[in-house]
Parts: structure tokens; sequence; C-alpha cells
């Protein structure tokens, strides 16, 4: 998706603080192994906070990312998460990323998720 057709970015608050907590909770069961507690990455996985992953995502719409992980994670099982737990965890590391939490929640539908754009800087 081009980046002028999306209507807003991660800094808009696109996800709630309790959507957060559940993306924990379901990160922490299925990604903490291989991606680390801090979210760090590890030997063969990619940290999921800070400026490698930010630089990585940045202008990419957050449905790309929630689609990447529905289709080949966990790596010993792709496609066993379902869309909402892989929405869930995606505010989580939203959240991780210092990105603001608003009043609502990340939709789980895909055409929502596309036209929310991640940003590095605001």
């Amino acid at each position: 998706m081009a980046a002028t057709a999306a209507t807003r970015t991660v800094w808009d608050g696109v996800y709630s603080k309790r959507q957060s907590g559940r993306g924990l909770t379901a990160y922490n069961s299925r990604c903490a192994r291989c991606h680390g507690e801090a979210l760090l990455g590890g030997e063969n996985s990619p940290a999921l906070v800070e400026q490698d992953f930010l630089e990585k995502w940045n202008g990419r719409s957050v449905g790309s990312l929630v689609e990447l992980i529905r289709t080949t994670m966990p790596s010993d099982g792709p496609g066993r998460l379902s869309r909402q737990q892989c929405t869930d965890m995606v505010a989580y590391l939203l959240s991780a990323n210092n990105f603001p939490a608003g009043d609502n929640e990340l939709a789980v539908e895909p055409d929502a998720q596309n036209d929310i754009l991640f940003q590095a800087k605001k």
C-alpha cells in the first residue's frame, strides 16, 4: 500500500492498553523463546524493537506486519496463530516501541490495518 493512501500512522493511538496486554501474554507464550523476553532478537530471529525494527517497517502498513506474523510464525508451525492473536501481538509491539495507546483496539480487519502506516518518527 502506498504511503499516500494511508490515513493514519502508528502515532495516532491505534491500539488499546488492554489489547497490548493480551498481546504481551500471547508474545510470551509463542514468540519470546526465539525473539527474547526483551524483544531484542536471537541468533536467527530479528529484534522487534529499536532502530533496526523501526527502519525495516518505516513506511509499511501495520497490516503487512500482522500478515507476516500470521503466515510465517511461529517458525516451527506457521499459520497456527489466529488473526486476533497476531493483531494483539502487533499492539504489544507498538507499545514496546513507545507508540501511544488510544481508546480503541487495533481492528482485526486487514483493510483497516492496511490503512495504518508505521512512521518511525513523528
